[in-house]
């Protein structure tokens, strides 16, 4: 009796046990939750080294969908690295021929989400999956996914409309700072370039100076030697009033063509001292042409050099002037 009633009693604490217990839950059937819904990382791991296995063994069908088993296992198997899985199972559902049922569209708008990034078609097969739903809460969550992808985009749209126009903004700036520099060189370039210009003109004209000077001077003696032999062909060997005087140690310079020189000046009588006799009329005659033609070619060298002279005070007048602008020109685009 004592062990009927012991058996009796494990009996029925055994079946209380079964009364007790609460049933398991059973797995959800809604399509839009198989992604990671088990939330088993060790199933998921596992099969992801079966799904490798196959995949480096050339069996590729099986290998993707041990990959997907895998995914739907656990989604954080994603982050590691899968040599290709991910493309061929995305390959899978964008198979033409794939029927575009309630699993198709949610896991593709899924994948090229979360693979691809590609937000815009994820979001069209969220929609279409809500659209074709016949139980209520799949419709839901496929639309709330929609949503929420779209709410993504919008903020990506906004993000990359503010990038782009940062980016055109530096842009700008940029070129307007690389066209200020370049403008600013160029104006420097044109200083450097006016200072040389300036330089070498002012080395030309201070030889010039020396130039009209002695050829000033060498007119000035053939004038004087011409005059001379003129007066003294008519009147040889006799010294007559408006001739040089022998006596006198300067005398001023005269004028001959066109020269009117403010800086005409005493220079010596290259005749003191000399005897009033003078040379016989042929000869003074002969000197006086050759005397005269020599004036008139220093006169006319002396045109040439005045000339060019007057042209290169005009051009260091010029330069001077354009330089000056140009430095006021790089000083304002400096301080912009």
């Amino acid at each position: 009796m004592i062990k009927r009633g012991l058996f009796l009693l494990i009996a029925a604490l055994f079946m209380n046990g079964q009364v007790i217990a609460a049933e398991p839950a059973e797995p959800s059937n809604l399509q839009c939750l198989v992604i990671g819904q088990e939330a088993d990382p060790a199933k998921g791991r596992l099969l992801l080294k079966q799904a490798m296995e196959a995949w480096h063994h050339g069996k590729k069908s099986e290998a993707v969908d041990l990959y997907e088993s895998a995914i739907i296992a656990d989604h954080s198997i994603l982050r590691h690295e899968d040599h290709g899985l991910a493309m061929a199972l995305l390959e899978k559902y964008r198979d033409p021929a794939r029927a575009n049922n309630m699993t198709t569209l949610c896991r593709r708008g899924f994948f090229e989400n979360i693979l691809v990034g590609n937000l815009e078609s994820s979001i069209k097969f969220y929609e279409e999956a809500a659209a074709i739903a016949t139980d209520t809460r799949e419709q839901q969550l496929a639309h709330d996914e929609a949503e929420r992808l779209r709410e993504q985009l919008s903020y990506i749209n906004e993000w990359q409309q503010g990038i782009s126009r940062a980016a055109r903004l530096n842009r700008e700036r940029d070129l307007a700072a690389y066209l200020q520099k370049s403008k600013i060189n160029e104006l420097e370039n044109q200083i450097e370039d006016n200072s040389f210009e300036l330089e070498e003109l002012k080395e030309r004209l201070a030889y010039l100076q020396k130039q009209e000077k002695e050829t000033l001077e060498e007119m000035y003696s053939s004038v004087r030697s011409a005059a001379r032999y003129r007066r003294q062909y008519y009147y040889p060997g006799a010294y007559q009033t408006g001739t040089p005087d022998p006596s006198a140690a300067t005398f001023p310079e005269g004028n001959w063509g066109t020269d009117s020189s403010p800086n005409q000046g005493q220079v010596a009588n290259p005749y003191a001292g000399q005897p009033n006799t003078g040379v016989s009329s042929d000869a003074a005659l002969n000197r006086f042409y050759v005397y005269r033609g020599r004036a008139r070619r220093q006169q006319d060298q002396l045109d040439q050099i005045r000339a060019e002279i007057s042209g290169l005070h005009r051009r260091i007048a010029q330069l001077e002037k354009a330089t000056g602008n140009l430095r006021k020109k790089a000083s304002d685009e400096a301080v912009r």
